[in-house]
């Protein structure tokens, strides 16, 4: 028996007023500094029913760890929110999913958050997500990413109780993301279509959604990045990127996730980057199980950015896009790399990434995977 999870999603120009309708007298807002201080945070405050009280938690940063998301949970106890509204990236919305399982059980460590046991935390507040980026999927995922500082090390957790209600997919607050952050959670999405495409634990729906988002995603990126006011295509870049995020949530990750979690732990890369860097290299290692499914997604890509492979063709759009295919296209130094090899190779065989990746990988193999993005 299995389970296809999924956030009411609210789509489409002016989705926002959605805000309107919920009944809420106290809502907690998690966002970040930049965008606090944004017309989009002005949008969000104006869509919520009057006489609603706010507080606002912002103090979140780009690779936010336990401690610094649950910061300020002795001020969202005392405030009790019943709504919880994630604005902003997967940062954002990871964090307001650490904060609504604290705020549900503040006697459990975050590590005891598990997918095996009913915790009641939806019992706690509403949830709903409004992602600011087109590409982490974090708000169609029961999954949060949280850094650990002192190991090193980006840890995945899980759990159907920490998926937002709602997720509002409003073009609008997408208009003015910036090109390298446009480009990086572009990549992300693409990584996790295909990864959900052929994960071990892959569906019927996931595979319909996976499809379905990279041919609104590669149709309309470069689009995108030539005219970023064209609302319709960053609409379907906007919406490609969510369905991605649903597929991957309910089929898993894979080889690319491990070795971008492991690499953005030491560097400091941003996310999207790592995993596309790694993912036309953990394209061609999957072929000998899955080729004849890259085969068909390869077929989804627009004539003239297909080539004769699906590695080749990433290669090509991702250049086409300005998505670094070596290490030192993304500025990191060769003689950090190697020194780092071993300790990346033991993060990444320690990802939940190597579970359900179609072909088995061996430490060798990991080793491999870090060595081929060096030329």
């Amino acid at each position: 028996m299995w389970y296809y999870r999924t956030p009411t999603v609210v789509f489409g120009e002016d989705s926002l007023s959605f805000l309107n309708t919920i009944t809420s007298k106290k809502c907690l807002i998690v966002t970040d500094k930049v965008l606090e201080k944004t017309g989009i945070m002005d949008k969000v405050r104006k869509q919520l029913p009057d006489n609603t009280r706010v507080m606002v938690f912002s103090d979140i940063g780009q690779e936010p760890t336990f401690s610094q998301m649950t910061s300020a949970m002795d001020s969202i106890r005392s405030f009790g929110p019943d709504h919880i509204i994630a604005v902003g990236g997967g940062s954002v919305i990871d964090t307001a999913k650490v904060i609504l399982f604290r705020y549900a059980r503040p006697e459990m460590d975050i590590y005891d958050l598990t997918p095996l046991e009913h915790l009641g935390i939806k019992e706690a507040a509403k949830f709903i997500a409004v992602p600011t980026t087109s590409g982490t999927g974090s708000e169609c995922s029961w999954a949060a990413v949280v850094s650990d500082e002192m190991e090193k090390r980006k840890n995945e957790l899980a759990s159907a109780e920490i998926l937002p209600d709602y997720a509002i997919l409003d073009p609008s607050v997408v208009l003015g993301l910036p090109p390298r952050q446009t480009v990086s959670t572009a990549v992300d999405a693409i990584t996790h279509a295909i990864e959900a495409y052929v994960s071990t634990w892959r569906n019927f729906y996931s595979d319909a959604l996976a499809e379905k988002a990279l041919e609104l995603i590669t149709g309309n990126i470069l689009t995108v990045l030539q005219d970023p006011g064209n609302t319709e295509a960053r609409n379907s870049v906007h919406i490609g990127a969510s369905m991605a995020g649903s597929a991957f949530s309910n089929s898993q990750i894979g080889l690319a996730h491990a070795l971008g979690h492991a690499l953005g732990a030491i560097f400091k890369v941003p996310h999207g980057t790592a995993v596309g860097l790694y993912l036309p290299a953990v394209v061609e290692f999957n072929s000998l199980e899955v080729g004849e499914r890259y085969d068909r997604l390869n077929s989804i890509f627009q004539g003239p950015f297909r080539k004769d492979c699906l590695a080749d063709t990433l290669r090509h759009l991702f250049s086409k896009m300005g998505q670094p295919t070596s290490i030192s296209g993304a500025t990191i130094s060769m003689d950090s790399y190697i020194a780092a090899k071993q300790n990346l190779e033991k993060l990444a065989m320690e990802s939940t990434g190597v579970v359900a990746n179609p072909r088995e990988s061996e430490s060798g193999d990991i080793r491999r995977l870090l060595e081929a993005v060096m030329n």
